[in-house]
Order: structure tokens, then sequence, then C-alpha cells
């Protein structure tokens, strides 16, 4: 059995990490890459949903991937050889899922595109990043002599931070007309041995332990939901919904929610849609599905504004360009992530493979795309993302000041909604 997910690779890309245990033979590590690079290459070959893989030359790049790690010296490179493979396919929701770890490096900033910048909008108090000097609306242009660009911003980071860590990154940070660079070093956090996407499974990321969602009340009728993942348990529909019921205006928050369960998007939509809708339709070899909605008995059918930005991906882009086809909601922010696949996981179970000498087993998986999604309208959102319909881009400065500009332009429209539905009210 199997459940299915969109996500977004910002997300699963942190995934592509593997370390040599200490004092184990690199021989033997590099036999063993070699027999997951096998699993990983035929995993990829029969399951993606173009069966012609994009035109690649799959054999030749899966040759050239074994070369790579019979040539590499330490295991984040062989990792990266077969990570290198299936990003070949430039997909967002096909990535190799190595074994699991039990530590990971910290830096202790986030940064992500605002337009066609990349700025820092985290920072970690008495953090590696805060004590270097990074602060918040620093405009990143490089890191480690690799120029910063929004399109390719998030994959960098993660080949630097986790497929490839290094002990410390220098942050090249503009600095009026010139630039300068800070050197952040990493700090090392231990953990139980897991799969850096444990919360794709649990809905508990244990990198940022926050709630799934927050639910403010702004007064005058104006209700805000932000949902930070669509991967939550069933029993938490209602607290979403339940403090909307009777508001006159709602705000639901997207930002850097990068997807997770469709059926958990689809059952968020239905209290927002009064009608039953097929809003997309998943792709794959052989078949085409229909993404159904179907409304809630319990509707909110207030005036609604939805916030999105760069992080915004996949299940939140469904969302978002759904509500938007159908003019039930304004949507606010920067341009989405453009990140909207549907995809499997698949996994090897432990006991498959061993090192050449070794009875350690090894245990990893691949994320594969196994459906395109094409949206009601005919558009595919892959690579492409959402255009709001009404642009909103916080500056450096209002990082700086920790403002949100955007929030605060969706309180006002929702403000000026709600009372214009009570000037109606008041008249009939």
């Amino acid at each position: 059995m199997w459940r299915s997910f969109v996500l977004h690779s910002s997300v699963l890309i942190v995934l592509l990490s593997c370390f040599v245990a200490s004092g184990e033979n690199v021989k033997s590590e590099q036999h063993r890459m070699e027999q997951i690079l096998n699993l990983v290459a035929r995993d990829v070959r029969e399951n993606f949903y173009d069966s012609n893989l994009k035109g690649l030359d799959w054999n030749a790049l899966t040759e050239q991937a074994r070369d790579r790690i019979r040539k590499a010296t330490e295991a984040g490179q062989m990792s990266g050889a077969i990570s290198a493979l299936v990003y070949s396919l430039h997909d967002s929701h096909t990535a190799f899922i190595p074994p699991k770890r039990n530590f990971r490096l910290k830096y202790g900033f986030e940064a992500k595109p605002f337009g066609n910048n990349i700025l820092v909008y985290k920072v970690e108090k008495n953090g590696p990043a805060a004590t270097a000097g990074l602060q918040l609306g620093d405009q990143i242009v490089g890191v480690n002599g690799l120029n910063a660009t929004p399109k390719a911003f998030f994959d960098m980071m993660q080949y630097l931070t986790v497929l490839d860590p290094r002990e410390e990154l220098d942050v090249e940070v503009a600095d009026h007309g010139s630039s300068r660079v800070v050197k952040i070093p990493a700090t090392v956090v231990h953990m139980p041995p897991q799969y850096f996407f444990q919360f794709i499974e649990t809905g508990q990321d244990e990198r940022a332990p926050e709630p799934f969602y927050t639910v403010n009340d702004y007064h005058d009728g104006i209700e805000y939901l932000r949902v930070r993942t669509f991967v939550f348990p069933e029993t938490a529909m209602v607290g979403m919904t339940k403090p909307l019921r009777n508001a006159k205006a709602v705000i639901l928050d997207l930002r850097g929610n990068a997807g997770g369960l469709t059926e958990a998007m689809t059952d968020l939509l239905g209290h927002f849609i009064g009608q039953p809708l097929e809003i997309a339709e998943a792709v794959s070899r052989k078949k085409s599905d229909p993404v159904r909605v179907k409304p809630d008995s319990l509707q909110i059918a207030c005036p609604l504004f939805v916030l999105v930005d760069s992080a915004s991906a996949s299940a939140s882009e469904m969302f978002a360009r759904s509500v938007q086809i159908h003019k039930r909601a304004t949507v606010l922010g920067d341009r989405t992530s453009g990140s909207l696949n549907l995809a499997r996981f698949f996994w090897e179970p432990p006991g498959q493979f061993y090192g050449r000498g070794s009875w350690e087993a090894v245990e990893f998986g691949t994320e594969i795309a196994v459906a395109r999604i094409v949206m009601e309208d005919g558009e595919e959102l892959e690579g492409r993302g959402i255009t709001p319909d009404e642009i909103c881009i916080p500056s450096a400065p209002d990082l700086h000041g920790e403002k949100d500009p955007c929030l605060d332009r969706a309180l006002a429209l929702a403000r000026k909604a709600a009372g214009q539905s009570n000037s109606v009210a008041k008249s009939q």
C-alpha cells in the first residue's frame, strides 16, 4: 500500500546526505553505494511518469554516476553521485533518500528568494550566523564562491549544508554597492538516527518543532489561519476550521508551506468551495486520475485572502491556483515555487544491502514523481509557479525591522471586505 504525496523538492533535497561511520573502509562503502545506485536507477527508470525519462540517456548517466562513486573517497561524494543522477531529471518531486543519520549541521539562519533577491528572513538568536554578524534582511549574493540566484538557491544550499556539508559557510552579502563575507561555522547537532524527512510520515519536523497550524483572531470578524504543512492528522481539521465558521473574512497564510498530503489539501479546500470540483488531473504513464474536491457540509463562505511566497509549493500551489481560477479568493504575495507533481516513495528495506566484509544493513529509498499535475484550466505549474493576483514582496528593511507588509495588506483588504459585508447585511 502507498499514499500519494505532493511535496516540494526544497524539503526533500535536504535528505541527500550519507556519512561513513568511523573506521569504515572506503572500498566497502563504494561497493555498497554501487548497489544502492543500481536500485535507485532501476526504480526511477520503471516508475517515473515519463517513460522516456525526458529523453535522457539513462544508462549512460547511471554509468557516469558509478564512475564518480568509484573515484570518490567520502560517503558524501558517493551519495552526491547518486543524487546528481536523479537530479538530472530536473523534477521537483524526484530525489534520492539516503540512509538514516544521527546528526546534522546547523548554521542558524534561513534565507529564500524575495522577488529577484535572496534575503535572510530568520536568524537564530545567539546562533552561529548571529554570532558571525549575519542580520535579518541581509541580501545574499553568493555562498562559498557560488553565485546565489533565486532559481537555484534552495538546491545550492541543500548541497552545501546537507549533501556535502561544509564546516563553514562563506556567505557573501551585498553591502552598499560592494559586498562583505560573513564566515559562519557549523554547529553539530546530535539526534537519534532518523531520516531527515521524518515529518512527512509523522507530521513532526524535528528541525522546526512548530504546530501544524496557527489560528489568530484579529477582531472585527477577521480570522487568520496559517497552515505550515499539509501533513497533519485528520483530527486537526476541526481545530483549523471551527474558528473560521463565523468569520466575516479569512486570511489563509500558505507562505513557506512546502506541500504534503493531497487529501489534506483537498479536505481544507472543501471548506471554501461550495460545489464538487475536479481541480486537476494526475497524468501517469498509463492513466489519468482526477483530483477531486468534495464540499464540506460546514462551509466558510466569507471573503478569502490567501498569502503565498517563493517557498509555497506543491499542495499549497494547487490550493492557491484553484481558488484563483474559481475567483474564490484573492491571492497575495510572491511568485510561488513551481514545484507540483505527484510522488511515491520507493523503499528498500534493511538487510538487503551490505558493504563488502561488513554486516551493517542499509536502508534507503527514492522519491519519484509518478504523475504530472495538470490543473483544470490545462496549465502545469511545475517549473512555473503561480503569479499572485496582487504582488507583495517584503523589502530588506521590512525583514530587518521584523515587519510583515504582506500580512498588513491582507488585513486591510479583509477589513474592507468585512465592512462591505456588514453594510450589505444591514441594508437587507
